[in-house]
């Protein structure tokens, strides 16, 4: 049994299909001056034909496969395109003398390299985009096809290095069971992809191909983060079960997606979405989420640099949200840059703790204010609410508050937004009493309050195992934000993972939490295991829970409710 990380839930079994997808192939032929116009003309064309083709395979992923990729397939045609990174390759033909191929895997190589070094996961992504974009400007270059076979067979289970988003634009989700790759992590493009077909996928798994036979069936399990290259007619029969259970528990899914969330015992849950890109709109109506409970606008950002977004180009986008969550409400977190974010400097040995979220923020004011103004003049169209990210102390809150109320001024409004915090840090959770007079409401971070409390790099796989958001001490802090913001009055919700979990759901509704928002295919499953809590009896057992010394204590009372 080979071990991964499991990024897309669900079991699979199927015939591998291995296909080597990495590297940038290149040769190196001498080119005259007099040769230079012509090989400008090959590589303009070839940069051309790949955008197109980038840009015809988001627009059919729109409507088929998924807003996520889409919006990935969009990003890589405007890179295909832009002039600074074309420049490059030309002028490294016309210095060194050599053909557009060889300049194109040169200065990928170079481009490479620098975002490889950078601190943050986000940046180190961008080096797989660059060499995503230029395969596919080489492949035009050369005349070649797809490594991908036009058709594969039916009930196949793509075994790769790695796997690009042009060449997953081109599966057909009806003939791919599953995703097993050598590379990719938590929030790579192979994750996202998988993620939008549905299927279970495993990656980081060195060797993989080398390990697994076309000739046998393989077993791919997304929960466990497994792939069995020869399991034993026990195995398959007992997996094949579990498929079964899967295909029966995602139709009855679906069928409660529709309706609203109680519990067992009628208690009212609101369930929201979280999303990332203005293309996952239509997955509010989708999924019947109800409005938007978290909405990362640093992607706004990411996709103007160098440059950033101006107030009209912003203020479209979040009245886009408000129109398409109608008449539910749309919180919107404002940027979470720097430090490990991969935006702006990231000084000292641990930028996760450096210059990033609110401080960032309040450090650039002429951004901040931007940003604002533009979040100001939206609001006039519906519900919208403000969120801070990464807030250690009353006094980032107040200045804050300072700089909305002048945006608001700006914009003609009689009143602000309402403005809340993220309580992603142990200081907020633990100070949330004192913090929630200045906020109009928390929506709590579970995933980095859990990272932080506890001393863990979630994506750094010699501790992973030590990321336990169940930890008693982690529900002590959220204990400690739901009831300041009963003794307040303030509204608490919760947008990190834990309210995925299924455990982790009934500890927040035992916790009092009536609120949370989770990535849109996730509602219906979270909706699932709402109508099974009673939260009378869950609310019972949580407060024994925070008397536990483990997680695992934890997890063991909670999975022990009736």
């Amino acid at each position: 049994m080979l071990q991964g990380l499991p990024v897309s839930p669900g079991i699979a079994v199927g015939r591998a299909v291995i296909v080597r997808f990495g590297g940038l192939p290149a040769f190196r032929r001498a080119v005259a001056p007099d040769e230079f116009d012509e090989e400008e003309r090959r590589l303009r064309r070839a940069s051309r034909l790949a955008a197109e083709e980038f840009r015809r395979h988001s627009g059919e992923a729109a409507g088929d496969i998924g807003m996520e990729l889409a919006a990935i397939l969009e990003a890589h045609g405007l890179i295909a395109s832009d002039e600074t990174y074309l420049n490059a390759v030309f002028d490294r033909i016309q210095r060194d003398h050599v053909n557009a191929e060889w300049a194109l895997a040169e200065v990928t190589r170079e481009l490479g390299q620098r975002f490889e070094t950078a601190d943050s996961d986000a940046m180190r992504e961008r080096a797989a985009d660059i060499q995503d974009v230029a395969r596919e400007i080489a492949r035009h270059l050369s005349g070649g096809d797809s490594l991908l076979p036009v058709e594969l067979p039916r009930g196949s289970i793509l075994v790769a290095d790695e796997i690009s988003p042009v060449d997953a634009s081109r599966l057909d989700p009806r003939r791919v069971r599953a995703l097993a790759l050598e590379r990719g992590g938590p929030t790579s493009h192979a994750t996202i992809i998988a993620r939008s077909f549905g299927l279970p996928a495993v990656v980081g798994i060195e060797g993989l191909c080398e390990a697994i036979s076309p000739e046998t069936p393989i077993v791919v399990d997304g929960d466990r983060g497994t792939v069995e290259p020869a399991p034993s007619k026990e195995r398959l029969r007992r997996s094949l079960i579990r498929v079964r259970e899967q295909r029966e528990k995602t139709r009855r899914l679906r069928a409660r997606t529709t309706r609203a969330a109680t519990t067992r015992d009628g208690v009212r849950i609101v369930v929201r979405a979280n999303l990332e890109l203005a293309e996952e709109i239509a997955a509010l109506d989708r999924f019947h989420a109800e409005g938007v409970g978290l909405f990362r606008s640093e992607f706004l950002y990411l996709r103007a640099a160098p440059g950033s977004p101006g107030v009209e180009e912003q203020r479209e986008v979040y009245e886009s949200l408000l129109a398409a969550a109608a008449p539910h409400p749309v919180v919107i977190r404002t940027y979470d840059l720097g430090g490990e974010k991969g935006i702006g400097p990231a000084r000292g040995e641990n930028p996760a703790l450096g210059m990033r979220g609110l401080r960032y923020c309040l450090a650039h004011p002429e951004l901040f204010d931007a940003q604002l103004d533009a979040l100001c003049l939206a609001s006039r169209k519906g519900p919208l609410s403000i969120l801070l990210p990464m807030v250690t102390s009353r006094f980032e809150i107040e200045e804050a508050r300072n700089a909305l109320e002048k945006s608001a001024r700006r914009a003609g409004l009689s009143q602000a937004p309402p403005l809340g915090i993220m309580v992603e840090v142990p200081s907020a959770a633990l100070l949330a009493e004192r913090l929630a007079p200045a906020t109009d409401f928390f929506s709590i971070g579970t995933n980095d309050l859990a990272q932080y409390a506890l001393a863990v790099d979630r994506a750094n796989p010699d501790v992973a195992a030590l990321y336990r958001p169940l930890h008693p001490a982690i529900l002590r802090m959220l204990k400690s934000v739901a009831d300041a913001g009963r003794a307040h009055q303030r509204p608490v919700a919760v947008c990190g993972e834990l309210a995925s979990d299924p455990i982790g759901i009934a500890v927040l509704v035992g916790l009092g939490i009536r609120e949370v928002s989770v990535t849109p295919v996730a509602i219906a499953a979270v909706k699932d295991s709402l109508s099974g809590i009673d939260s009378t009896r869950v609310q019972s057992l949580v407060e024994k829970a925070l008397g536990a010394a483990e997680a695992s204590e934890v997890e063991k009372l909670m999975r022990g409710r009736p």
